[in-house]
């Protein structure tokens, strides 16, 4: 991101690491090794490359630093080929991140120009999906068409998990050990900022653990539905955007304990020798929510640890 710019969730998390005593320096490329207790992988891409894993393991302690690839097509649920037998609504993606945003926003400006006269020239006739405004639903597979078949796309199932009237979007965030489920409600098919519902600990379904093993994320969320009592994962993030809580101080008193309690995690992480990420033997098979977290120590934080957000 941006030097300075406040635009993701760990920024909240510094604010409190601060508080806590611990000193965060933050990493704009790989040039520099500074020492550390601490690497936090913060690579706003769906693909890492390599000189930024090879850079990681210079440190002994790292968060995200094998998350190299999140591109829906590896492994989002309920994906379709134009082969597929499906008779439902279908939905239509890009398979990047974000719709692929910031790796749009670090193209060249003769790539840009190449791509914008390719389609003025009429040579590119599917619509760019940027963001999930741009996202298409078509009623059956056979009225996909066929440009979207194609490795910058996902064609998936449409299957919306309803309250009544209303979609919801349930939303698995974690930090190491600590699990979130933040749940929005919206009269929209397509869910961005609407109802926040709750924002509360819970114990992940085992397959929402699984898939973060899969995808070696220690931080970030993946968006899910309930479908038969099953999650229908769809989407994972390892670099979570403040969106509307850009003012800190419109977040729910949920959301910022969510996020001061990752910063706690951290802090274990640096004062633990022999620390796990998180433990998924140790909630496997647990399926009902946890009606109300223990207290948790606060681990000492002297000395400082000092831990890098690169």
């Amino acid at each position: 991101m941006p030097r300075g710019a406040r635009i993701h969730l760990v920024c909240i998390i510094e604010d409190a690491l601060k508080r806590l005593g611990v000193d965060v320096v933050h990493l704009y490329g790989t040039d520099e090794f500074v020492p550390a207790d601490l690497l936090f992988v913060h690579y706003d891409r769906s693909v890492v490359p390599p000189h930024i894993a090879r850079f990681a393991k210079k440190y002994r302690r790292r968060i995200n630093a094998d998350a190299r690839d999140i591109r829906k097509h590896t492994y989002a649920d309920g994906l379709l080929t134009r082969n597929s037998t499906y008779d439902g609504r279908v939905i239509v993606k890009s398979t990047l991140n974000y719709g692929g945003q910031p790796e749009i926003n670090s193209r060249s400006l003769l790539t840009r120009i190449r791509q914008k006269a390719s389609r003025l020239a009429g040579l590119q006739d599917t619509p760019l999906i940027h963001s999930k405004q741009d996202y298409q639903i078509f009623e059956r597979l056979s009225d996909v068409p066929a440009p979207y078949f194609s490795q910058h796309h996902v064609v998936q199932k449409l299957l919306p998990e309803w309250d009544g009237e209303k979609n919801v979007l349930r939303e698995y965030i974690f930090f190491g050990d600590i699990h979130f489920e933040n749940i929005e409600r919206s009269s929209d098919l397509i869910i961005t900022e609407d109802e926040n519902v709750s924002c509360r600990s819970f114990v992940p379904h085992p397959r929402l653990l699984e898939m973060r093993e899969k995808l070696h994320l220690d931080y970030g969320k993946l968006d899910y539905t309930m479908i038969d009592g099953e999650p229908f994962i769809f989407d994972a993030n390892k670099t979570l955007g403040l969106g509307e809580f850009v003012d800190t101080n419109s977040a729910s008193t949920e959301y910022i304990s969510m996020l001061h309690a990752f910063a706690l995690e951290i802090v274990r992480i640096v004062n633990d020798q022999e620390f796990r990420t998180y433990d998924i033997s140790r909630l496997h098979g647990a399926r009902t929510p946890i009606p109300a977290r223990r207290s948790r120590r606060q681990p000492s934080v002297q000395p400082a640890a000092k831990v890098q957000n690169g």
